[in-house]
């Protein structure tokens, strides 16, 4: 287990999350916003958050391959991923920040399994992946163990 730190504080704690499968809609299912093309799972995700109405806003461009056979798509607010394993999941704010820093998806902590949540204390958000968590916390501090 190794925590990730990149310039904020580390937590140690066990990260493992089990990653939850998500059958990806057919990738000829597609539709347009703000003139880019969103497709398959990460536009059937795009639409249950809102779509270009949401907090992502609209597309930054197209959909691009991402490691080990996943896809991904940068909008305003964020990014979507989507792996076979974890299909597609927001990832956004500082959480996408720290977790980009140590290589993403392709890094230790893999794919995002869920949405960013807030903690029970309320006291900050957290983000599940495959290979662990980050947390946002309000006073500003970001951490992330793999």
């Amino acid at each position: 287990m190794a925590a990730v730190a990149l310039g904020f504080t580390a937590v140690a704690m066990c990260g493992t999350v089990a990653a939850r499968a998500e059958q990806s809609e057919s990738t000829d299912k597609s539709a347009t916003y703000c003139r880019l093309r969103v497709h398959g799972g990460i536009l059937a995700k795009y639409v249950r958050v809102g779509s270009d109405k949401g907090k992502l806003g609209c597309p930054l461009g197209i959909e691009q391959r991402a490691a080990g056979g996943g896809r991904m798509q940068q909008f305003d607010g964020g990014s979507i991923y989507w792996s076979q394993a974890t299909g597609a999941h927001a990832v956004s704010g500082r959480i996408l920040d720290l977790w980009q820093g140590s290589r993403g998806e392709a890094g230790c902590i893999g794919y995002p399994t869920d949405d960013e949540s807030v903690t029970p204390d309320r006291r900050g958000h957290y983000q599940h992946f495959q290979h662990g968590t980050i947390w946002r916390w309000n006073d500003g501090k970001v951490s992330a163990v793999c």
